[in-house]
């Protein structure tokens, strides 16, 4: 018996070839609550008497030996198939009844539970996830297809917003930009280069981009001005619309607002590259699910360190797409005077543009639920009810109660 065979704790390795197990086996034994063990610094350690005690309940029966002649094969997540060189970048185990396979701490950090041969079909994760959310699980539900179409809205909505705005006072300088024409001064673009990465792909059909968000951006470079006395700085407008690329993805849905963390990257790209061009700009970042309690903490203030994020080449305005709320600094007074820039349409102008929505989405159809519609469209549920009785109000649509489906707007 060597050293190791005699101390009173054993590795997973070890512990697998005491019992004559996979070490699959040992894993799982210790997340189920069946095997007691420590971890320090990234590494199980097991008791010897815990697994003297797992052989004589007769646990390990029926299990393949490790032996110490022939070498232990590398770990690998079941999911991403990559090589998992140690204990603490183990997540956890495919949830499959019987099935031994790794999960890495990265694919279970981002919600994967079983290994591929037993992964959920997107239909069936998204029936499950969407009872989950009924029942209070998940803040948010946000598949991708609508993240596209609320990043899509957006983009527009801002356009026509500030295809209405003749002039703007520049907030370093001061001096008075005129603006007759802002398609002029636009740069669109979006992230689907880092998306063709994560999917390791060369081209992308159109239709794969109408269904999944592409952080899509608009950016506005207005030239300095002419006044004289002034600075003439330059200013830029910029607005983009974010979405956990990765999540939505793999699974088609996310359930979660992005945070603090993830706004962080952003503000630090968008105030680093402002410094450098020393080029003033107004940013308004939305969400595709909307912004958690530390997202809004740190552009408003009141996280407990008692100060709002703040740069001297920058002011930023948040806007929620699950709840159509601009999110800003509300005492800060130069904040505050360029808030006109992306207020949201008007309650009326909002129910306007859903109810045209909802006839698009209609097309040669008859009727519409508001079930399909909460799916298909990037709308708050009670905007499109709403909608659904202007459209009734019109006398061509009926609103009516389908049983067993809930509200649906039929033709007339």
């Amino acid at each position: 018996m060597n050293e190791t065979d005699s101390s009173d704790y054993l590795k997973i390795n070890d512990a697998a070839r005491f019992l004559g197990v996979t070490r699959r086996w040992v894993y799982r034994r210790i997340w189920s609550g069946d095997l007691s063990a420590s971890k320090v610094g990234g590494l199980y350690f097991i008791r010897r008497q815990d697994l003297e005690k797992l052989m004589e309940q007769g646990k390990t029966e029926g299990f393949v030996s490790e032996t110490e002649s022939k070498p232990s094969p590398a770990l690998k997540c079941g999911y991403c198939f990559r090589l998992l060189a140690s204990d603490s970048l183990i997540g956890d185990v495919c949830e499959a009844e019987g099935c031994e396979e790794l999960i890495c701490a990265q694919c279970r950090a981002e919600g994967i539970r079983f290994c591929v041969q037993h992964v959920e079909s997107r239909d069936e994760q998204w029936a499950r996830v969407l009872e989950e959310h009924r029942a209070g699980k998940w803040p948010t539900l946000v598949r991708s297809s609508q993240a596209r179409l609320r990043e899509v809205n957006f983009i527009q909505r801002l356009q026509i917003r500030l295809a209405s705005i003749d002039t703007v006072r520049h907030p370093l300088s001061e001096e008075i930009l005129s603006v007759k024409k802002w398609d002029d001064f636009l740069r669109e673009g979006d992230e689907r280069s880092e998306l063709m990465k994560l999917l390791n792909k060369a081209v992308l059909e159109k239709d794969w981009l109408d269904r999944n968000p592409l952080n899509t951006f608009a950016r506005y470079h207005l030239p300095r001005g002419q006044e004289k006395g002034k600075q003439n700085l330059p200013l830029t407008v910029f607005a983009q619309v974010l979405s956990r690329s990765t999540c939505m993805l793999q699974k088609g849905y996310d359930t979660q607002p992005l945070g603090a963390d993830e706004l962080g990257v952003y503000l630090q790209q968008i105030g680093n590259r402002a410094q450098k061009d020393q080029e003033f700009t107004l940013a308004v970042l939305a969400s595709s699910t909307g912004w958690d309690e530390s997202a809004r903490a740190l552009i408003q203030g009141g996280d407990g360190s008692g100060s709002a994020f703040s740069h001297r080449w920058m002011l930023v305005y948040l806007t929620d797409l699950e709840t159509r709320e601009l999110i800003y600094n509300r005492s800060d007074s130069r904040t505050r005077e360029y808030v006109d820039l992306f207020n949201p349409l008007l309650s009326g102008e909002e129910v306007e543009e859903v109810a045209q929505a909802v006839e698009r989405e209609m097309g040669i159809y008859t009727s519409l639920t508001l079930q399909m519609a909460l799916q298909s469209l990037p709308y708050p549920q009670r905007t499109i009810e709403k909608a659904f009785k202007l459209l009734a109000s019109s006398g061509r649509y009926i609103l009516t109660e389908v049983e067993g489906l809930g509200p649906a707007i039929v033709r007339s």
